[in-house]
């Protein structure tokens, strides 16, 4: 199904209309754009056209607001435009606008590389980092923008300068984002069904309410020194690869796999018997008790008062990510830290609390009162039946060593997905692939070869019927060089990997 308005009979008419967009000039329409009145919910601040570089081609650069406070940097190829569109999801509490951010990650730079027409946006307000959440206080309206309205009216606005520019309709609508962007993109194939042809959904914070809220507090209670310190900071970061060492030896081969990454870590509960305590002056290749006891709380995961389990905890080879999230630097905390504080303070409560801390989290009675904002804010429906009839298409994936949004929830939801449809109704239009350790969203390098091409897979399973069964990933050397590949295969397979010399 085509939802864009232009029915094309197969890829070789797909390629025609690429020839044809190429070679219209738009650059006229692209400079005027400023100055056209394309409808009362858009708010065109300016267009100009940007010459080819090294790194993208040439693009129509338009900048502006959609209403309520939308604001949008949308990019479109001046020449060899391939019919498409192309929406970006935003993470953390979203806030700005990054059109230049790097990788696949909430990004529209490699979409625009392959002729798509890209938009990315703020979320539906203004931050100060990804991390600032004080926007949403007593402001229900932009948390509702925030949870899923953003999609709707982006892609609205976003056709309409497609339609503008190029004065022809989408053939096909795309949607990628990771983290709280991979949250949107569920939220679009649950609540709205017909936005999108193929959506990608990387390591997605389906579960927000509570991985925001309780988990996030769990963290930083467990870390808390009892007078307003940390006891792991990043003067703790040398100490990671000891603690990934560790992990490794214990669950590994696990999966049947001795590859440097754990591809189960449910499987896998790690002991640090095998690490000594500290004794006098503290080094690198030791705990000290209290270190001891906040990584083991780490790894466990919030519980209630009675021990019973509230939500995972981090998994096992997370570890070398652990100092980006939750340790940072002399100067900053890390932006898991303004997270997992923000979502309670701003978020996490249907009715703000006043000088809240998610020091103050209560894991016996603060859980069920996450559930009312769990409702605008989670993406857990499994019923996906409108979206496969409507000849929808989704790539989710998630890495296994991410220590912000537990990947197991991607999995649980899968597994409800296949329940809710079947086995073989889902893979016809829904696979998730699990990368062993890579961490969250492509922040930091992984332990084993991340380099992936989903959107291209995805392009091919709705253009031409090619079902993903494997997704090559690669890591180059410092001379271009692959220096290792291996292949992500769906779940419940595991991935595999070789490694490879100049």
């Amino acid at each position: 199904m085509n939802k864009g308005g232009i029915l094309l009979a197969g890829i070789g008419a797909l390629l025609v209309g690429m020839t044809v967009f190429g070679k219209t000039d738009i650059r006229p329409r692209c400079a005027g754009l400023a100055e056209t009145a394309l409808h009362a919910s858009i708010l065109i601040e300016s267009s100009e056209t940007v010459e080819q570089t090294d790194s993208l081609p040439a693009f129509c650069r338009i900048r502006g607001t959609i209403d309520p406070d939308i604001g949008f940097e949308a990019r479109f190829p001046l020449d060899g435009w391939n019919g498409n569109y192309f929406q970006a999801g935003c993470g953390g509490f979203c806030g700005r606008i990054e059109p230049d951010r790097e990788t696949h990650s909430n990004a529209i730079n490699h979409a625009l590389r392959r002729g798509h027409a890209t938009i990315t946006t703020n979320g539906g307000h203004e931050g100060e980092s990804l991390g600032d959440g004080r926007w949403a206080l007593d402001n229900p309206a932009a948390e509702e923008v925030y949870a899923h309205r953003v999609l709707p009216l982006t892609r609205a606005a976003g056709h309409r300068l497609v339609e503008a520019v190029y004065e022809a309709e989408p053939a096909y609508s795309y949607f990628s984002g990771c983290s709280n962007g991979g949250r949107l993109g569920a939220q679009a194939a649950q609540r709205y069904p017909d936005l999108f042809d193929g959506i990608v959904i990387g390591c997605p914070v389906l579960k927000l309410s509570v991985n925001g809220g309780a988990f996030g507090a769990w963290v930083l209670q467990s870390n808390s020194d009892g007078d307003g310190g940390r006891i792991l900071d990043y003067r703790f970061i040398p100490k990671l690869a000891m603690l990934e060492r560790n992990a490794l030896a214990q669950c590994d081969a696990l999966d049947g796999q001795a590859d440097g990454a754990i591809a189960e870590p449910g499987l896998c509960q790690v002991s640090l018997d095998a690490i000594p305590v500290c004794e006098g002056e503290p080094r690198n290749d030791c705990l000290t008790a209290a270190e001891k006891r906040v990584v083991g709380l780490w790894y466990q995961g919030p519980v209630n008062s009675r021990g019973e389990s509230v939500f995972p905890g981090m998994p096992a080879g997370s570890e070398r990510f652990w100092g980006h999230w939750y340790l940072g630097d002399e100067t900053f905390q890390g932006i898991g830290t303004l997270l997992a504080d923000g979502y309670g303070t701003y978020l996490g409560f249907a009715e703000d609390p006043p000088g809240y801390s998610a020091l103050q989290f209560d894991f016996d009675t603060d859980v069920a009162k996450l559930a009312a904002q769990g409702e605008l804010f989670d993406a857990l429906d499994p019923d996906l039946a409108a979206f496969r009839d409507a000849g929808g298409k989704i790539i989710m994936w998630h890495g296994m060593a991410d220590p912000l949004v537990l990947p197991g929830q991607s999995r649980d939801y899968y597994e409800a997905v296949m329940s809710e449809l079947g086995e073989s109704q889902t893979t016809a239009f829904f696979r998730l692939f699990e990368a062993p350790g890579l961490g969250h969203c492509w922040d930091l390098p992984a332990s084993l070869p991340d380099g992936m091409d989903l959107l291209g897979a995805l392009e091919q399973w709705v253009e031409a019927d090619i079902a993903p069964d494997e997704i090559p990933v690669t890591q180059r050397g410092a001379e271009g060089y692959v220096a290792a590949s291996g292949m992500l295969r769906p779940y419940p397979q595991f991935a595999q990997y070789a490694d490879k010399s100049p």
